[in-house]
């Protein structure tokens, strides 16, 4: 019997040597913004933060300030970058935690100034300009007079300049062509920064899809995200890039029972047994992040063995037809995700089968999914119990 209902392993290891590839691949003049937004994208944000760091990381980056304070609060003392929009609200806390805000409008330098003028600190900021993604980022025609703003004012300190590509993944013409333009707008905003007599010490443009499609990615520094967490989404392995998955999703088989032929199963019987099999029940759902659109058409592994998903995926089980497999009993170890035996399954396929962006799985895991840290190294395991000691001393559960 295994320990826990529903669990993801996350191999620290792994990730440590998918940051090292990425150093690698750009080069010692290039820092690397290790991205750990959306709780590490599903994989636990501070225990994969400091091992960003640890493996050569120079900053780490998240979606908002709660991100970074969390961060913060669990000892994460290296640079971190909030890639997004900071609410008013959160300004006092940001300057507070030294954390560095990504400015996208002329209100907000007013704003942050005016705290770290209260605090009595000089605040780093980055600005970020839209090339192209149609979203956060000041336009082309204010982002001079943005950057003027902050470097005029004795409390701000412009850090970094940067920008987000909408298509750096895509291989198709109009992709490409997408991005070459992105950069050379970029590229444009900074010679005019430079003529006027600003220069930032960083400039960073390129995510994952970006810095490996290139051998020599744009700008001074790069963000990988989905690489870090070896989420190939088809790219990487085509430029001869090596990465590990770091997560794997774990259950086991919780009741299981012999059926006959022409037995339905599930929810509106979308399953019909052919002949007399077995099926196990699986203690996962839609609520742990399984997702309901992998109805009849995913696999798990069994014994080492192919299992299909049948009947519909519900909010707390999933079952699977395991006729075929010697020796199933109650109690054995389900991979959702992951490798057993000589066969994977990967969260890009599931993704694939699904039409879904792979992300969009391992940000959907549950709190009920409890994470479990492997590595051989032992400072990580013995930092990782202490986090966790400290979550649980706070009233907040996980493993």
């Amino acid at each position: 019997m295994q320990k826990y209902r529903v669990w993801a392993e996350l191999d620290l290891d792994a990730l440590a040597a998918n940051v090292r590839t990425v150093i690698a691949h750009v080069g010692p003049s290039t820092a690397v913004l290790a991205v750990a937004k959306a709780d590490a994208y599903g994989h636990g944000a501070a225990p994969c933060a400091r091992v960003a760091i640890e493996a050569g990381a120079s900053m780490i980056g998240v979606g908002d300030s709660t991100e970074a304070i969390e961060l913060r609060e669990a000892g994460i003392l290296a640079p971190i970058l909030v890639l997004g929009a900071v609410i008013e609200e959160e300004i006092g806390w940001v300057v507070s935690y030294d954390i560095t805000p990504t400015i996208h409008s002329a209100p907000m330098v007013n704003r942050i100034a005016e705290e770290a003028r209260r605090q009595e600190k000089r605040q780093k900021v980055h600005l970020k300009l839209d090339t192209g993604m149609g979203r956060l980022g000041a336009s082309l025609h204010r982002a001079m007079e943005i950057a003027e703003r902050i470097v005029a004012d004795p409390n701000l300190e412009l850090e970094g300049i940067s920008t987000h590509f909408s298509s750096s993944y895509g291989t198709d013409r109009d992709s490409v062509e997408a991005t070459r333009q992105q950069v050379a707008r970029f590229r444009q905003f900074a010679e005019a920064l430079a003529t006027a007599g600003i220069r930032p010490p960083l400039q960073h443009l390129a995510n994952s899809g970006a810095l490996f499609s290139s051998d020599d990615p744009p700008g001074n520094m790069v963000r990988p995200g989905i690489a870090l967490y070896g989420l190939d989404p088809g790219i990487f392995r085509v430029n001869d890039v090596f990465l590990k998955p770091v997560l794997s999703l774990r259950t086991q088989i919780a009741f299981l029972k012999g059926v006959r032929a022409g037995t339905t199963i599930g929810y509106n019987r979308t399953h019909l047994t052919r002949t007399k099999t077995a099926i196990a029940t699986l203690p996962v759902g839609y609520n742990d992040g399984y997702p309901y659109l992998l109805s009849n058409k995913a696999c798990v592994l069994v014994r080492g063995h192919v299992a299909p998903v049948v009947g519909t995926v519900t909010m707390d089980y999933l079952t699977v037809d395991v006729g075929g497999i010697p020796g199933v009993q109650v109690g054995d170890e389900v991979v959702l995700v992951g490798r057993q035996g000589s066969h994977e399954i990967k969260v890009t396929h599931l993704a694939s089968l699904i039409g879904t962006n792979p992300l969009e799985i391992t940000c959907g895991l549950g709190k009920r999914v409890r994470r479990v840290y492997v590595s051989e190294n032992r400072a990580h395991a013995k930092w990782h119990r202490f986090h966790l000691e400290r979550k649980q001393e706070s009233g907040v559960r996980c493993e």
